[in-house]
């Protein structure tokens, strides 16, 4: 009796053990593969910080700014003084737009435009901005589609709208339009939740990001339709992050870049009247290939300069009687 005992409460330690030996391995094959993510995902953010992502890249954002600059000095829009609007909001009848010099306008916020690319470029985090905001544009439109698909809501098309007479002011809009919004709906709530995170932290989070965000989603509502409510609520959300974690310069230079880059098509949409986008049409080679070089170009160099560390790491080293060998000879004395 007591040899079967024994028997048994052997063969309970083995099953222990070998239970024991069965985690400990598959632990030790997740934290080899938590190890081998977060070693992929610092190289991956090494390789973004590095110049040669980043310039192709500032410079890619700078081309639709050029372009609208080419245009309004062109058409001669550049001293004309259009309304520009301060306090209003989309289908209101009060609205507060003082009409104010084009080029004066433009210059300033050409100018934040330019400042928050070099604060991202300085600050080694432009290319990692741009990619997070990519998959999450991404992830926005495919969650729209799926609901749209069930409400049945479509969006106002931009064909549908009539921009005669008035393209230079559309353009103008697409520059505005970023500034007014990353300002009361991301920068006065991000002074507010500065002030409050350190009396009700927890409040103030929800407030920063739920309150604006639907406020800015309802704002969307007139000018797209219900179409553009979930997308729209769900990028909102997305750029109250960025300006915590990047600061607020890379929700403006995003933003800006996400309805700027309609420019680099004015030329040749069909809405447009060919008299108003003349010199737009004429030079939509030049545009559209300087954009897709130097996108093309950011896209290449991340691979790049992967390929050439991971090459440096594996380069075996040279041994120190290589090196010692290498070294020259002292002089002999005579």
């Amino acid at each position: 009796m007591r040899r079967n005992w024994l028997f048994l409460r052997d063969r309970r330690i083995d099953a222990h053990a070998g239970i024991l030996t069965a985690c400990s391995i598959e632990l030790s094959i997740a934290a080899l593969v938590r190890l081998e993510v977060m070693e992929l995902r610092a190289s991956l953010r090494t390789a973004l910080a590095h110049p040669a992502v980043q310039s192709p890249l500032a410079l890619a954002l700078l081309v639709p700014l050029a372009a609208t600059a080419g245009q309004f000095w062109a058409s001669g829009f550049w001293r004309q003084s259009p309304a520009v609007g301060v306090l209003f909001w989309p289908g209101a009848a009060w609205h507060w737009a003082p009409h104010l010099n084009a080029a004066a306008v433009m210059a300033v916020m050409a100018a934040l435009y330019v400042a928050g690319i070099a604060r991202l470029y300085r600050a080694r985090t432009l290319a990692v901005a741009v990619a997070v905001c990519i998959g999450a544009v991404i992830a926005a439109q495919l969650i729209r589609a799926a609901v749209n698909r069930l409400t049945g809501w479509h969006e106002i098309q931009l064909g549908s709208m009539d921009v005669a007479g008035k393209v230079n002011q559309f353009l103008l809009a697409q520059w505005h339009n970023p500034l007014w919004e990353e300002t009361v709906f991301r920068g006065i709530p991000l002074l507010a939740y500065g002030w409050l995170a350190g009396k009700a932290p927890r409040a103030a989070a929800w407030c920063y990001f739920l309150v604006p965000s639907l406020a800015m989603a309802a704002y969307h509502v007139p000018g797209h339709g219900y179409a553009r409510i979930t997308d729209t609520f769900l990028l909102a959300l997305f750029f109250a992050w960025l300006a915590l974690r990047y600061s607020f310069w890379a929700a403006l230079v995003l933003h800006s870049i996400l309805d700027a880059i309609w420019v680099l098509g004015l030329g040749h949409a069909p809405y447009a009247p060919a008299a108003e986008v003349g010199w737009l049409a004429d030079t939509f080679g030049v545009w559209n290939t300087a954009w897709t070089l130097s996108t093309g170009a950011a896209l290449v160099a991340p691979l790049t300069v992967l390929v050439l560390r991971a090459a440096a790491r594996r380069r075996p080293a040279a041994p120190d009687s290589v090196r010692i060998s290498s070294a020259p000879a002292a002089p002999r004395p005579f």
